[in-house]
């Protein structure tokens, strides 16, 4: 609830206006319901779930969303004011694309540090990048065609806390998957979050699933070094604590210390060198200016 303000502040001063917003509660005790249905606001519907589903609050709003495009974020984050006009406008440009992320932002609890994050824009880089473990669309990013996902039945509460990863896996052959180059999200760390709590799961789903889905997109096409990837149990291991540790220090950076972020990204590259230093190299860019301040 605390961030709760912000992130819906963030929709209504959206520069594109014809759009409404599904407010998807899974069980909230925090005020919540108080808040959205206090705005008395037209644009603003609000869901009471009494299951606390991420997973059921995704395809409880898929279910009831009945405009062409359907955009998609989370309750702690911060849209930029121009993130809804620049995807409408990008999918009206390419109607060949069903589905389109952006770039975005982490940012503390505070609001204040920022650390910047990039994904690939083309959809051959996508989805290379996913056989690589690694998920290269932020979800609460997306904005998607409705007629181009729904055939798909959504979400599978069997990949939580992947159900992203495995929906764009299911999908990437079929619908062309893209992201928008500017900075159009801000996405909240905090130390209690799921993206904080649940690292290890993930990583290990990421893993699952690029192998489950390797054949569909290896096929005639994946080199010999793509395989052997696949299969390298012990690489395997390696990455998922890596990954751990940088996500540790991802936390740290934000909401303690710069320096001691640093440190946790030269432990995650020393775990496992085969990707750690790239990850370093690549996630590392912003640390000269350990903390900017942003004017909202």
């Amino acid at each position: 609830m605390p961030y709760l303000v912000d992130a819906v502040q963030s929709l209504l001063r959206q520069t594109f206006q014809d759009f409404v917003v599904l407010a998807i509660d899974n069980g909230s005790s925090d005020g919540t319901r108080e808040y959205l249905t206090g705005l008395h606001n037209e644009k603003i519907r609000y869901v009471r779930l009494e299951e606390k589903s991420l997973v059921k609050a995704l395809n409880t709003g898929l279910d009831l969303a009945e405009t062409p495009l359907i955009a998609r974020m989370d309750a702690d984050d911060i849209n930029h004011p121009s993130r809804f006009e620049k995807q409408v406008a990008f999918l009206e440009r390419n109607r060949d694309i069903g589905l389109a992320g952006t770039n975005g932002t982490y940012i503390g609890e505070a609001g204040t540090r920022h650390f910047d994050w990039d994904v690939p824009l083309h959809h051959q880089e996508i989805v290379e990048t996913m056989m690589r473990r690694r998920n290269a669309i932020a979800h609460p990013t997306i904005m998607f065609r409705n007629e181009a996902i729904k055939p798909y039945r959504g979400y599978d509460s069997r990949y939580f806390p992947c159900e992203d990863y495995e929906l764009f896996l299911r999908i990437g052959d079929k619908v062309k998957l893209a992201n928008l180059p500017e900075r159009l999200y801000e996405w909240r760390i905090r130390e209690h979050s799921v993206i904080s709590d649940s690292v290890k799961e993930s990583f290990k789903m990421y893993h699952f699933l690029a192998d489950k889905y390797a054949a569909r997109y290896l096929k005639g096409g994946g080199s010999g070094g793509d395989r052997e990837m696949h299969q390298a149990k012990l690489w395997e291991k390696l990455d998922i604590a890596s990954m751990i540790v940088y996500r540790k220090g991802l936390g740290v950076y934000l909401n303690v210390s710069p320096l001691g972020g640093a440190f946790y990204f030269l432990a995650a590259a020393a775990v496992n060198p085969r990707r750690g230093f790239h990850t370093l190299k690549r996630k590392t860019r912003s640390l000269g200016r350990a903390v900017c301040f942003r004017p909202r």
